[in-house]
C-alpha cells in the first residue's frame, strides 16, 4: 500500500471488495470528491477493468462511486504517464527534483491543470502516495 497511509475501516473495506471482485493486485486506494481511485499492481490493470469494463460497472453500481483505475508505474514519470492517461502529452521529464509535464497544447494543458489548478493537485497526491516528488505542468 502506499507510503505512510493509514486507511479507515471504510477504505479497508472498499479494498476488499476491489480485490474480490476484480482478483487484482490493490496498491492504493483513496477518495477525492465522488471518486474512488485505485492503484493496481504493474500488470493487472486489465483484470481490474474486467472484459467490457464489467469490473468498473459492477463496483460503480456497488459503492455508488465513480471508480478510476490506474496501473502503478516503478518510476514517477511512468506513474504520472499512468496517471494522466488516456491525455497525451509531449515530453514527461525529471528535473531540478520535479517531474514536469509539457503540454501538448493549450487544451491538454488546461485539462492537466483543471479548474482552480484541482486536476494538477490530483495528479501531485496520487503520485506523492509513492514518491516524493512534485508535479508540474509546462
Amino acid at each position: 500500500m502506499g507510503k505512510g497511509v493509514i486507511y479507515d475501516q471504510e477504505m479497508m473495506g472498499l479494498i476488499n471488495l476491489l480485490s474480490r471482485i476484480t482478483h487484482a493486485r490493490i496498491k492504493d486506494c483513496f477518495k477525492e470528491e465522488d471518486t474512488l481511485y485505485c492503484i493496481v499492481e504493474k500488470g493487472d490493470i486489465g483484470k481490474a477493468i474486467g472484459k467490457e469494463g464489467i469490473n468498473i460497472k459492477k463496483l460503480c453500481q456497488l459503492t455508488n462511486k465513480k471508480i478510476r483505475m490506474v496501473e502503478f508505474g516503478e518510476t514517477a514519470i511512468k506513474m504520472v504517464k499512468n496517471f494522466i492517461y488516456p491525455l497525451v502529452s509531449e515530453e514527461i521529464k525529471e528535473e531540478d527534483g520535479a517531474v514536469k509535464i509539457i503540454g501538448a497544447d493549450k487544451k491538454t494543458k488546461s485539462l492537466l491543470i483543471g479548474r482552480d489548478g484541482k486536476n494538477l493537485k490530483l495528479i501531485n497526491k496520487a503520485v506523492n502516495r509513492f514518491y516524493d516528488i512534485e508535479i508540474k505542468v509546462i
